[in-house]
């Protein structure tokens, strides 16, 4: 069994900033959110993890709150930004709403009560975003995108649905460092053959990276019934 238990630890939150600092990843996924947030002034969300996007659409002019239940990505996100945007909090909790809901990757949608429940925090328009799993062909988690769409389908209420890749290579500092990676990103299930996606970099302060590729859904629901 492997031994992690939660997702953010002190070496995550480092090679996900490492990541985050040599792409632009983070910029395109917001350029992609952007238009979907039309006629939202204000914005939350939920899951926030390390704030990247968070702090994109509010230097774009959004009002932003985001929170997450992880009291060590908040105080990176505070002070990686210097933003006062983000709060410490559990969104199955939280009375807060917004907008626009935002949900990068934020936990799962098993039925249609857990879906009125986030639509429930926005006043205009959910955006949720999910990964399909899939990248670089290797087909090792469920792909929940059908699922999704059909809970979306049960409520009657419009939405639109884009498929969306992008890179998010992660620099490393060797091969065992790599294997370190992979063994914790995949829980140690199909380690070997995630490896094969390591390869020399050519940069001699990361001469390893990791070709990251992320295959996404995103949703945007709007509240306005047809």
């Amino acid at each position: 069994m492997h031994s992690r238990l939660n997702w953010w630890t002190e070496k995550s939150i480092e090679w996900f900033n490492r990541a985050s600092s040599r792409s632009d990843y983070h910029e395109k996924l917001t350029d992609s959110i952007f238009p979907l947030l039309s006629s939202c002034r204000n914005v939350l969300e939920f899951g926030c993890g390390l704030g990247y996007e968070a702090e994109i659409l509010s230097r774009r002019g959004f009002e932003v709150c985001a929170i997450d239940s992880d009291p060590c990505v908040i105080s990176n996100a505070r002070q990686r930004t210097g933003l006062d945007i983000y709060r410490c909090s559990d969104a199955k909790d939280t009375q807060l709403s917004a907008d626009a809901l935002l949900c990068i990757n934020y936990g799962h949608i098993d039925d249609a009560k857990e879906l009125e429940g986030l639509l429930s925090h926005a006043g205009v328009r959910l955006v949720y975003i999910i990964s399909r799993h899939n990248a670089h062909g290797t087909d090792t988690r469920e792909d929940r995108t059908d699922f999704v769409r059909n809970l979306i389908r049960e409520t009657g209420l419009p939405f639109t649905e884009t498929a969306l890749t992008l890179d998010f290579d992660q620099p490393l500092e060797s091969k065992e460092e790599a294997k370190e990676f992979v063994d914790f990103t995949y829980l140690g299930k199909h380690a070997q053959r995630y490896m094969e996606f390591v390869e020399e970099s050519g940069d001699d302060g990361y001469p390893f990276v990791f070709r990251n590729r992320k295959n996404l859904t995103v949703f945007a629901v709007d509240k306005r019934r047809r």
